[in-house]
């Protein structure tokens, strides 16, 4: 469904100076756990629905959407207590983002790092 089974804990050139590597580390490492303690799980529903497919007339898939939605949805929630945590206050915003695959039409979560614009606190009201 799109969701990768572990994100790169490489830290990006771009992130220099604005984030220190073990705190980058940290985060992608939190996310990972949570995709390892998951997929597991999805992948096995996902098996035993496609076996029974066909006598389900695809209604044993239902399951493995709902545990992938539950999964993005506990990515979602641990990247807003980064945000909240830490990367607010550094100008960043960390979000699961949906994307096309570049090699491919399929479509991929990625984890996308937006710079946050500074608020002018000299300017008048």
């Amino acid at each position: 469904f799109g969701l990768s089974n572990k994100f790169d804990t490489e830290f990006p050139s771009v992130l220099t100076g604005k984030v220190a590597p073990e705190e980058f580390k940290t985060s992608i490492s939190r996310v990972n756990a949570c995709l390892r303690k998951n997929l597991p799980v999805n992948v096995k529903w996902l098996l035993c629905g496609c076996l029974c497919c066909c006598c389900t007339l695809g209604c044993s898939l239902w399951p493995v959407v709902c545990l992938n939605k539950r999964t993005r949805r506990s990515i979602h929630k641990l990247l807003e207590w980064e945000n909240n945590r830490l990367y607010h206050k550094l100008g960043l915003h960390w979000k699961l983002s949906k994307r096309k695959c570049e090699t491919s039409n399929m479509m991929e979560y990625v984890i996308l790092i937006e710079f946050l614009p500074k608020y002018p606190i000299f300017r008048p009201d």
